[in-house]
């Protein structure tokens, strides 16, 4: 037999003996396995004598002795350590018999607690049996008691409940009676309404309509009053070429080609101004607002020197015989420039009261015309027999730059009088005064003043500012046309006596613009005049302000 044959024996493998209790006669096995061997090795023998034998290997393994005492050992180990469990087995045993006999013991014990306590609860039980029948008793009464007293209180409530479902029911009708009535009022309320919101719809729509309508008539009218004011400007340069090129020929040939450059630039800023009229009043038709539409002003137009050209007229009228030759008259109604700074008072103006006093004698001609006229002249009347030749009147009053200056005078003293308003306010306000007095002749500064600060509370706030701007022509608006044929040159000397009557001494109220008396004129620290009657209601109400026009008292 060869050596796998012997490994393969139960009581050669190893795992067999690591577990002691597979095999328990451990010496058994060992003796059977000493026999074993000694038969192991007669059968090798008789191995050998068949007779086809082959020598293929070594029948033990050399070390094979080595490995039986390894398992000798492993086998002592295993049994000393089986010993050691059964011991430990046996101590656990005896502790367990202990434990339950322990357990019994209790159990036991309670079981006779159990018991008696089950005999307890038999004599309470029998005690409660002879016990209930009083207590039953007795509480039978209480509780038929708080059930007859519930039953009461439960009738009670019931009734009260029963009147206030009746009541309930008595206030819902009256109230869907009621409810009902507002409804019915409601929907009348909202047919009027709906009616009245058509109607103020209607009426919006209308006004907007109107406002619209209006505020493309007012762009048109601007539009209109613009082209005036260029046309008039254009007919006006044609008139001054006119006029130089008959009356001074020199300075024609000099001032053609300017004012030729001048009037084709109006022509073109008229073209453009009129297209962003059309613009602009197709913009109003597409619904836009006015307000952010731009604002649009006619561009500065050149002021003509026209009354240069007069003033030399008449200086050469005045230093010629009026035979010599005729001048071309001009027709003032045709003149449509509108007025320049130094005759923002004097436009319009009605004739000058007959105490005018004129300019001093001393007049410096334009240095335009100075080689036209020679050295300065003093003016001096012609007599009065003499025939005057149709020479073109003069602007009411002195020359531009003097009135211009007078104007400046009276608007600064105005300035230091009203510091709250502006000079653009202050002119506006002479204009007024001078609209409701009819001239600004034969008042002094003290009252010019008042009549302002009159305008001024009447005013207040003051409205605007006018399109009339000190320094250049108005924006848009009308042009008024000087009235030249009520105002004359005047030779200039001594001032004469008055022709007419004088201007009476009394004053106007500066309420009323009525003349007061000096026996109904009320007493006042300042220089303002206002009757007793008019002032009584400002009195009143101001304790501490004596004069309604002196803020500062």
């Amino acid at each position: 037999m060869d050596a796998n044959n012997e490994l393969s024996d139960p009581y050669l493998d190893l795992d067999f003996y690591r577990d002691p209790e597979s095999d328990p006669d451990l010496d058994l096995h060992l003796s059977k396995m000493t026999i074993e061997d000694s038969d192991v090795a007669q059968n090798d023998q008789a191995v050998q004598v068949e007779c086809s034998t082959n020598t293929c290997g070594v029948n033990t393994d050399p070390e094979w002795e080595s490995q039986v005492a390894a398992m000798f050992e492993y086998c002592s180990s295993l049994k000393e350590e089986y010993e050691s469990l059964a011991q430990k087995q046996n101590k656990e045993e005896e502790e367990n018999a202990k434990d339950k006999l322990q357990l019994q013991m209790r159990k036991d014990e309670a079981t006779r607690q159990h018991q008696a306590l089950l005999d307890k609860l038999d004599s309470l039980r029998v005690k409660l049996q002879l016990n209930n029948s009083k207590a039953s008793r007795k509480n039978f009464l209480t509780k038929k008691q708080e059930m007859m007293s519930e039953k009461t209180r439960a009738e009670e409530e019931r009734n009260s409940l029963v009147k206030e479902l009746e009541e309930s029911e008595q206030k819902l009708t009256a109230l869907t009676v009621e409810q009902r009535e507002e409804q019915s009022k409601w929907r009348e309320e909202l047919e009027e309404l709906r009616k009245e919101m058509e109607r103020v719809r209607k009426e919006t729509q209308k006004a907007q309509r109107e406002s619209v309508q209006n505020e493309i008539t007012a762009m048109e009218k601007q539009r209109d009053a613009a082209m005036f004011r260029m046309e008039a400007w254009l007919s006006e340069v044609g008139q001054y070429l006119n006029v130089l090129r008959m009356e001074f020929p020199q300075q024609y040939s000099k001032e053609r080609l300017k004012w030729e450059k001048m009037e084709s630039t109006v022509r073109r800023n008229k073209t453009e101004l009129l297209a962003r009229f059309q613009d602009a009043v197709q913009q109003l038709q597409q619904g836009r607002e006015m307000e952010t539409l731009p604002k649009m002003s006619v561009p500065p137009l050149p002021p003509i020197p026209m009354a240069d050209v007069r003033f030399s007229q008449v200086m050469q009228s005045v230093l010629r015989p009026p035979q010599i030759r005729t001048p071309v008259p001009i027709n003032p109604g045709v003149q449509s420039f509108p007025p320049t700074r130094s005759a923002v008072f004097n436009v319009s103006r009605p004739p000058f009261p007959q105490h005018y006093q004129p300019p001093p004698p001393p007049l410096q001609h334009p240095p335009s015309f100075q080689h036209m006229i020679g050295a300065p002249l003093r003016m001096t009347a012609p007599p009065s027999s003499s025939p005057s030749p149709p020479a073109p009147p003069l602007q009411p009053g002195a020359p531009p730059p003097p009135a211009a200056g007078k104007l400046d005078k009276y608007l600064e003293r105005l300035g230091k009088s009203f510091p709250q308003c502006s000079r653009s306010d202050l002119t506006r306000l002479l204009q007024q005064v001078k609209g409701s007095r009819g001239t600004l002749a034969g008042l002094s500064m003290d009252e010019l003043i008042e009549q302002v600060g009159f305008k001024l509370v009447q005013n207040d706030p003051p409205p605007p500012p006018p399109q009339l701007a000190m320094g250049r022509p108005a924006a848009l608006g009308p042009i008024q046309r000087p009235v030249t044929s009520q105002f004359r040159a005047r030779a200039p000397g001594p001032p004469g006596p008055p022709r007419g009557p004088t201007v009476a001494p009394r004053k106007l109220c500066l309420m009323c613009q009525n003349h007061v008396d000096p026996e109904n004129r009320h007493p006042l620290s300042c220089s303002h005049t206002i009757h007793r009657d008019c002032i009584q209601v400002w009195l009143q109400s101001s304790k501490n302000n004596s004069c309604p026009f002196c803020p500062g008292k």
